[in-house]
C-alpha cells in the first residue's frame, strides 16, 4: 500500500488536488507557528519608552 503512494507517476488528478492541499496547510500551519513565535518573542522583550513629560520649564 505505502509502495502505490510512494510512486507519482501512477496518481489521478484528485490524488495530485488532496496532496497539493496538504502541502499547503503544513505550510501555512509553520508560517503561523513562525509568525506567533515571533510575536511572543517581542511581546516578552523590553524596550525603551519616550519621556512624555514637560521638559523643566522656569514657570511665571
Amino acid at each position: 500500500m505505502l509502495e502505490n503512494w510512494l510512486i507519482t507517476g501512477n496518481w489521478t488528478q484528485e490524488q495530485w488536488l488532496i496532496a497539493s492541499i496538504l502541502a499547503f496547510v503544513v505550510v501555512a500551519s509553520l508560517v503561523v507557528l513562525y509568525r506567533l513565535y515571533a510575536i511572543f518573542k517581542m511581546s516578552t522583550t523590553k524596550r525603551e519608552r519616550p519621556n512624555l513629560r514637560a521638559g523643566r520649564r522656569l514657570r511665571r
